[in-house]
């Protein structure tokens, strides 16, 4: 009887039973992606495994690992691993992301439930939910909320292009690139780099991608991504797979009609056509034409992944000029967010490819975001506005909405508030303004003191229409959203909190009210 093993030790073995030369514990943590300790701590598990074969594992200092056996025990280890599919999974914290991320993406959109993804990664609910914590990051920078449904489980909201544009982002982040090649060239059950290289969850959900049938079809079509486009190809590939499964499982893609037309009359079609054939040829799957139309303009937005991968001067102060505008208005945290920068240059990239080939986009989130976050979503206008001029061609509502969804998602994730300007006003003396001042900022951090005035400056500016806040000049924003004052005051263009100097816990609430209202 064979001795017990979890997941990585069948790994280990299947790696050092492949090696003909001793090779070092470095080097095999290195190609199976574990960490040296967790390589030492397994080695014992190993040699007890080896030996119950009659194999002898050979540690030697200086040389490394290497594994004493013939021919015919060589044979039956491998089949012995082959049956050991139930084998304890054993994950580390990245795997369990990664295996997470790709069971939420292959369900979507239908519910997970918790117990499902316990059951899955094999851990307690406790670390099952700290891992969707780090996922939920991920999924924000692809466009693709989780939401969380009371009583049922979790759901990824997003079309089904977004779906699987995210799902070949997955497979392209956590498949080392050797296997990935190995796939291209070798059918899945022959790939031995993906059975020691990548961990038993993540090989179950690449199973089922017929990725060697696409990369042929994609080097035999008439499509010509070029040399230039580096490993696009394999990224191709990738996507048509990733269709094949999702369309074999009822899962088709869906585009508005106009999105539909312009596909189908775009010149990329006709290359395109001869690509679908191939897959056809390849796999005995036709794909109707909507499937068609995804492929095609999956085929115009590769030319983006390389721009994002190689931001240009222009594109890198673009964003730089777009994250200091939301900082000025939001909240100065937004200028250093290494994610909402990466998902901003993404999503510009993007965005000049679908303004470059009149490629429409529909955003089914936009009138709840409107509603839900009105100020972000009155800086994204901002900031698109901004866009325009760079591109020279106007950007549709449903963009700007993607741009809220973005800046109110790394504010959500950071924890952090709008900032709102006020104006602060006490009848006389500045002494019991800046008690006031004081006070303010001590309740209120998310509220930002931009200037301060007795009632005379303010009566006095508000006669001379001096575009203060109390009455603004036409055609001129208001420099304050609120005002804090210690006197009741007519006319004013932004809302009035009469308060007292202390800031009693009274005038707390007040004030707390007339932010929420403005949330």
């Amino acid at each position: 009887m064979t001795a017990p093993v979890d997941s990585r030790v069948v790994r280990i073995v299947r790696w050092l039973i492949g090696q003909t030369v001793s090779r070092s514990t470095s080097e095999l943590a290195t190609d199976l992606g574990l960490s040296n300790r967790v390589v030492r701590y397994r080695l014992d598990a190993v040699e007890r495994y080896l030996s119950s074969f009659g194999a002898e594992l050979s540690r030697q200092p200086g040389l490394g690992l290497s594994v004493a056996a013939s021919a015919e025990v060589r044979a039956a280890i491998l089949a012995d691993l082959e049956d050991r599919l139930q084998a304890p999974r054993v994950y580390s914290q990245d795997e369990r992301e990664h295996l997470m991320t790709a069971t939420l993406l292959a369900a979507a959109p239908d519910v997970v439930t918790l117990d499902g993804l316990t059951e899955e990664l094999e851990v307690s609910k406790t670390s099952a939910r700290r891992d969707l914590r780090r996922c939920e990051e991920w999924f924000e920078r692809n466009e693709l909320p989780v939401y969380r449904k009371p009583g049922k489980g979790l759901m990824v909201f997003g079309s089904e292009r977004r779906i699987r544009r995210a799902s070949v982002q997955l497979f392209l982040e956590t498949i080392p690139p050797e296997a990935l090649d190995e796939l291209t060239s070798v059918d899945y059950g022959n790939a031995e780099l993906i059975r020691t290289r990548v961990p038993a969850g993540l090989r179950d959900r690449i199973a089922d991608l017929p990725i060697r049938s696409c990369y042929e079809a994609v080097t035999h079509s008439d499509l010509r991504l070029g040399e230039e486009a580096g490993n696009l190809d394999i990224v191709l590939a990738m996507y048509l797979a990733v269709t094949l499964n999702r369309f074999g499982r009822g899962r088709p893609i869906k585009l508005d009609p106009g999105q539909f037309v312009s596909l189908v009359d775009h010149p990329a079609s006709g290359a395109v056509a001869s690509l679908v054939a191939a897959v056809a040829e390849k796999t005995e799957v036709v794909l109707p034409p909507e499937e068609a139309a995804g492929i095609t303009e999956y085929v115009l937005g590769l030319d983006a992944l390389v721009a994002v991968e190689q931001p240009t001067a222009d594109m890198s102060q673009a964003i730089d000029d777009l994250l200091s505008v939301a900082a000025q208005r939001l909240h100065p945290s937004l200028a250093d967010d290494p994610a909402l920068r990466s998902s901003l240059a993404m999503h510009v990239a993007r965005l000049g490819v679908r303004l470059r080939h009149g490629l429409p986009v529909h955003n089914p989130l936009l009138d709840e975001v409107v509603e839900r976050y009105p100020e972000v979503h009155a800086v994204a206008r901002e900031l698109c506005a901004d866009l325009t001029e760079k591109f020279g061609t106007a950007i549709s509502q449903d963009e700007v909405g993607f741009v809220t969804m973005y800046l109110s998602g790394a504010m959500e994730r950071l924890q952090l508030h709008p900032q709102r300007r006020a104006l602060i006003v006490c009848p006389s003396g500045m002494a019991t303004a800046w008690v006031l001042v004081s006070r303010i900022q001590a309740e209120f951090p998310e509220l930002s003191v931009v200037d301060v005035r007795s009632a005379r400056r303010v009566n006095t500016a508000s006669s001379n229409a001096d575009n203060l806040g109390v009455t603004a000049t036409v055609g001129k924003p208001e420099p304050y959203d609120m005002i804090v004052s210690t006197i009741p005051l007519s006319d004013a263009a932004v809302p009035v909190v009469v308060v007292t100097p202390l800031l009693s816990a009274t005038d707390i609430q007040a004030v707390r009210a007339l932010l929420a209202d403005g949330a």
